[in-house]
This record gives structure tokens, C-alpha cells and sequence, in this order.
């Protein structure tokens, strides 16, 4: 076993070894990107007592991150490294001041989406979709329409070949482990060459032997081409530590220190702060952070490090060497030359990558919908079979009912029963789908995957005809066990008013997701169509108070209620029959509309109020999702 374990893990450092050579071959040469940042501030509302105020996570930090090299942001929990992270990613912009440059330039939105990407801490991958299956959806996604199909499978299969992950290219994504899935959230990004990567908190959760591999690839991909690669790190070991080219450290939103790994103990030395022998560079920094060698001279160092922002960016020049160290002259000789590279670099313009048509992104995002559908077999078949189930429990209760005069009022109840079972089942079986597909939908939206509305079209193009086959299986037992009027008109009028409120219904589940925590749309949702259902039931129009008559008018279930029931005794129905009673007060099914106040019911209306009703839900959820996801 143990040699087995050996021969994963040589293969596993051999394939990250070759991925620069790879990688050459696979991606056309990209521009250097130096990033850079000076007196950046991130500022955020809290309540204290009530009152709001504000608090300053970032307090005008400035750095530079150099192309090819791979950087570590590092600092004690709180310190404000993913903040740093997110507004460098542009992430977040709000409640941010300062400056970003791309080479010497300031920073451009639009620029930056095209040559960057952002990996977050936790893998947001599709868990039902293979490692193979994830990389050719993002392929077809984000390469433009031009690149053939040819040309993106053997993107994949190198990309997926280079990263170590062709073995596992037909594992489901759940099944992967930690390490595995850190990898396929590179990959999926890399499809498109980005030039800058973020990776927030990338060695979390992985053993020790996964974090050198990890951060062995992160190298690979940082020198390979010179990308730009910025990671938070919390603390490495001395080993993990030594691979970074340069750390950036912060402490309560201000930086202490920025350069190499091996100059951290002489650069503390020199301002009397001295690491323990045989301790970890890693460990002393944070210790060092966290103020355990003195807050006083902890801000002494914050102090001079903000007072001297050039001399700051070049912090590893300033170490005096001997005439015989040969290895830190050459140290120094190598930060020299890097430093002067950054300087002489141009701004740079980027072409906008020429995206798939939004009919092609729907139909991609609809055939990916499709297959983790239909690996969710337990789920789907507990849907159908809770529908027959139910259609056979009531067509047993109520059996007969359609068809019998002195069972009028228990037919309106089976009626009223159906409608609001098809309600309920249309939003809960969506109402935490949402919640649940927000954080991976936020990652590649912000990655630029794909447009807002072909995303939508292809979650209703499974999601609502799966609910109409639900409806479908649930309305044909029974109505035919329950001995309604078995004329097609009657029956395609019951059948399209249940279908579309449970549609209806369907869109609140999806506002409901979109636009409250879990915990609070799976009450608000359910209480909501309770209050609708109420009216044209339980209380009649003349008796509705004035304050609340507009609730009646706005409700949908009430709508496909009265029509529904409309539609079985109204259309000029025949007198019927009267079954182990010698008088049934409604033998004429006039009588029973008029009393109940249906008979001035007009169904045509009402349908069209649904279907209204229908497609307003589906404009505010997308809106809703469209603001979250671009607030920033």
C-alpha cells in the first residue's frame, strides 16, 4: 500500500513538473502583467449598540505583484487578507478607496474580467458532473465560436493531462478529493489563459503532502508564461514556505512586510526583532504579526513601512551583504533586475474574447442541467412517485365525487385540495435549489462564463417540464377515479389551470430562493400561499373586508380555483344525477355557481392573470439574481 502510495505521488510531482513544457504548447503567448496597488482602503458598515458605523478593514495598504511570480498574502486569522484578495480580484468595490494598476495603468473593469480569474477558498465545482464533463461545458462556454470542436477536446484532455486529473477524468466531482477539486477549479479557469490568478486559502483542508504538490503547481503555473499569481495563506509549513517567490503580510489591515521568503529573517533582524534558531520563518512572521515580539515595535515597523512606499516595493534590496556572500549578491542582483522589468513594462490592451452566442450558452447550460438530472435519480423519482402517491390517496378518498350531486361540496374540497397540493409541491421542490446553486453560479458568473439569461432559460427549460410531467401524473388518475365529466374540454381546462398555478407557483419557490436566507423561504414561501389560497375558499368576495379585497383580486391560487371549478359545472353542465338521496340541493349546477359566487366567473382572464403573474415572478427573480451577483 505504501508503495503504491509512492508511485501516485512520483507520478503526481512528475505531472507537475511538466506543466510549464505543457503548457507552452497549449496557449498562445498572453501579455506580462505586473500588479500593482498604493493606498488601497476597504471600508465596511457594522452596527455597534444599535448605531451604524463604520469599520476599516484595509488602512491604505500598497504592494507590488510581479508577472511570473507566484505570491503569498499571509497574516493571522482577521488580518484582512481575503478582503485584500477580493478587492484586488475586483470582487468587491464597494466601501473600497485607492489605486490599482495593470503595468503602470490604472486598472479597467472590463480589462481586468478578460485576463484574470478568481478561485475562492471552498471548490464551488459541479458535484454531479465528471472532471471531464466540467472542463468540456467551461470549454465550450468560454472559448469563442470559432475554436472547433477538435481543437477543445484536446484543450481538455492536455489541460486535464498537465494538472494530473486524466485519470480521474471520468470520476463524478463529489467523489474527488480535496486536492483533486483544488485542481479542476485551476483548470476550468486556465481554459482560457487567464494572466493573473487569485486563489483564496488554496491549501486549506489538504494534508501536507496534497500542499506541496498543490503549491508545487501553483509555481509551475506562475513561471510558466509569467502569469501573476496571488494566494492567501494562513500558515505554511517551513517547507511549503520556501516555494512562494514572495510574501506579502499584513496585520489588522496593514502591511508589515513584502519580498522574498529567505530575506524575512535578516529583514527583521536589522529593525531588532530576531527569530529563534531552528524556527519557522512562517510561524515567527505570524507570531510577529499577532504582536508577540511587542505591539510597540510591531507599529514602529507599520509606521516606516507606510511612510516609505518606494522603498517599501524594493524592501529586498536593502540588506547589506558581504563581499563573500555570493549567494545574496546574486539575490539582489536578480530582485534589481525583476524591479526594473516591472518599471519598463507598457500598459497594455486586451481583446474582448469573442463569446458563444447566448442561444449557444442556453443550450450548453441546458445539456449540463440535463445530465446532473439525470445522475439525481432518487431525487426525481421521489417527486413522481410522491405524485402518484397522492393522486391515488385522494382519487380513493374522494372517489366519485365528480359526478354525484349530493357530493358537490366535497368535490369543491378535492378541487381546492388538488390546487394547493400542486402549489405546494411546484415551490418547495425549488424553493432551496437556488440557495444551494448560488455560490458555484456566483464563481462562474464572476469568471465570466456565460450571461445572466441564457442561465435562466436553461434552468426553466428542465425544471418546468419535469413539473408539468409531475402535474400530468398527479391530475390524470385522479380525475378519473374521482368520476369527473369525462368530455375533453372539461378535462384539458382542469388539466392546463393546475399546470400552469403549479408553474406559477414554481416562480415564487425561485423568487423565494433568490431573494431570502433558506431558513426564511421555506417559512415565508408556504405562508405566502396559504394567505392566497384563503380567498375564494375559505371567505367569499362579499365578505372580505375593504383593507384586504385587493389580496383577493392578486391572489393566483384563488384565480385557478374558481376557474377550475368553473370549468367542471359551468359551460351549460346537464342536471346530475342525485345518488342515495331523495334531494340534493344542488342537482343543478347553476345553483351551486351562484351561491358560491362563481357564476360570473370568466376563465379566460383569469388564465391570462396567471400566466401574467407567471412571467413577473420569473422578471423580479432574475433581476433579484442579476443585482446579487453583481454587487459587488
Amino acid at each position: 500500500m505504501a508503495a503504491d502510495d509512492d508511485v501516485k505521488y512520483r507520478t503526481e510531482d512528475a505531472s507537475n513538473n511538466n506543466v510549464t513544457a505543457k503548457q507552452t504548447q497549449l496557449f498562445p503567448k498572453k501579455p506580462e502583467v505586473d500588479l500593482s496597488f498604493k493606498n488601497l482602503t476597504y471600508t465596511v458598515n457594522t452596527f455597534n449598540k444599535f448605531k451604524r458605523v463604520k469599520k476599516e478593514i484595509l488602512h491604505g495598504v500598497t504592494g507590488n505583484f510581479q508577472s511570473g511570480k507566484l505570491t503569498a498574502i499571509m497574516g493571522p486569522s482577521g488580518c484582512g487578507k481575503s478582503t485584500l484578495l477580493n478587492v484586488l480580484a475586483g470582487y468587491k468595490t464597494s466601501g473600497s478607496s485607492g489605486s490599482v494598476y495593470l503595468n503602470g495603468a490604472v486598472r479597467d473593469e472590463t480589462q481586468m474580467s478578460n485576463i484574470s480569474c478568481y478561485i475562492q477558498q471552498d471548490d464551488f465545482v459541479r458535484d454531479l458532473l465528471t472532471a471531464r464533463e466540467s472542463m468540456t461545458v467551461a470549454a465550450n462556454l468560454k472559448l469563442p465560436t470559432t475554436a472547433s470542436f477538435l481543437s477543445k477536446v484536446r484543450l481538455v484532455e492536455d489541460l486535464l493531462d498537465a494538472l494530473g486529473l486524466s485519470i480521474h477524468g471520468n470520476t463524478i466531482t463529489k467523489r474527488l478529493s480535496g486536492g483533486q477539486k483544488k485542481r479542476l477549479s485551476i483548470a476550468l479557469e486556465l481554459i482560457t489563459n487567464p494572466s493573473i490568478l487569485f486563489i483564496d486559502e488554496p491549501t486549506t483542508g489538504l494534508d501536507s503532502q496534497s500542499c506541496s504538490q498543490f503549491v508545487s503547481l501553483m509555481v509551475n503555473l506562475a513561471h510558466n508564461q509569467n502569469r501573476t499569481m496571488v494566494c492567501t495563506l494562513h500558515q505554511p509549513s517551513a517547507l511549503l514556505f520556501e516555494k512562494f517567490d514572495q510574501v506579502y503580510v499584513l496585520t489588522a489591515g496593514r502591511c508589515i512586510y513584502q519580498g522574498p521568503p529567505n530575506l524575512v529573517i535578516p529583514y527583521f533582524n536589522d529593525r531588532g526583532i530576531v527569530c529563534p534558531p531552528y524556527h519557522n520563518p512562517a510561524d515567527f512572521l505570524i507570531e510577529v504579526a499577532i504582536g508577540d515580539y511587542g505591539t510597540d515595535v510591531l507599529s514602529k515597523i507599520t509606521d516606516s513601512t507606510i511612510a516609505a512606499d518606494e522603498e517599501y516595493t524594493n524592501i529586498n534590496l536593502n540588506y547589506p551583504t558581504k563581499p563573500d556572500d555570493k549567494e545574496s549578491q546574486l539575490e539582489n542582483e536578480i530582485c534589481q533586475k525583476t524591479n526594473n522589468i516591472a518599471h519598463k513594462k507598457l500598459p497594455f490592451k486586451t481583446k474582448l474574447i469573442n463569446k458563444p452566442p447566448s442561444y449557444l450558452q442556453a443550450y450548453h447550460l441546458y445539456l449540463r442541467n440535463v445530465i446532473m438530472y439525470k445522475r439525481n435519480k432518487s431525487y426525481l423519482m421521489l417527486r413522481v412517485i410522491a405524485h402518484l402517491a397522492i393522486s391515488l390517496i385522494f382519487g380513493y378518498l374522494y372517489r366519485g365525487v365528480g359526478n354525484d350531486a349530493s357530493s358537490m361540496l366535497s368535490n369543491m374540497v378535492f378541487v381546492y385540495g388538488t390546487n394547493l397540493f400542486l402549489v405546494y409541491t411546484g415551490q418547495m421542490a425549488v424553493i432551496v435549489s437556488f440557495p444551494l446553486e448560488y455560490k458555484v453560479l456566483k464563481r462562474e458568473h464572476f469568471n465570466s462564463w456565460f450571461t445572466l439569461f441564457p442561465y435562466m432559460i436553461s434552468i426553466l427549460l428542465v425544471e418546468i417540464p419535469f413539473q408539468i410531467l409531475c402535474c400530468v401524473i398527479y391530475i390524470i388518475p385522479a380525475y378519473v377515479l374521482t368520476s369527473q365529466p369525462l368530455e375533453l374540454m372539461r378535462f384539458c381546462y382542469f388539466t392546463l389551470f393546475l399546470v400552469v398555478t403549479s408553474l406559477t407557483s414554481q416562480s415564487t419557490g425561485f423568487l423565494c430562493g433568490a431573494t431570502l436566507p433558506v431558513k426564511v423561504s421555506v417559512f415565508i414561501g408556504p405562508v405566502f400561499v396559504v394567505l392566497l389560497s384563503v380567498f375564494g375558499f375559505a371567505i367569499r368576495l362579499t365578505d372580505i373586508p375593504g383593507p384586504y379585497v385587493w389580496l383577493y383580486y392578486f391572489s393566483f391560487v384563488r384565480a385557478s380555483f374558481q376557474s377550475v371549478v368553473y370549468s367542471m359545472y359551468g359551460f351549460g353542465r346537464d342536471i346530475l344525477p342525485c345518488h342515495d338521496e331523495v334531494y340534493c340541493h344542488y342537482k343543478n349546477p347553476v345553483k351551486f355557481l351562484n351561491e358560491m359566487e362563481f357564476a360570473q366567473v370568466n376563465i379566460y382572464p383569469e388564465f391570462f392573470f396567471i400566466c401574467f403573474f407567471f412571467l413577473c415572478t420569473y422578471v423580479l427573480t432574475t433581476t433579484v439574481i442579476w443585482y446579487r451577483l453583481n454587487k459587488r
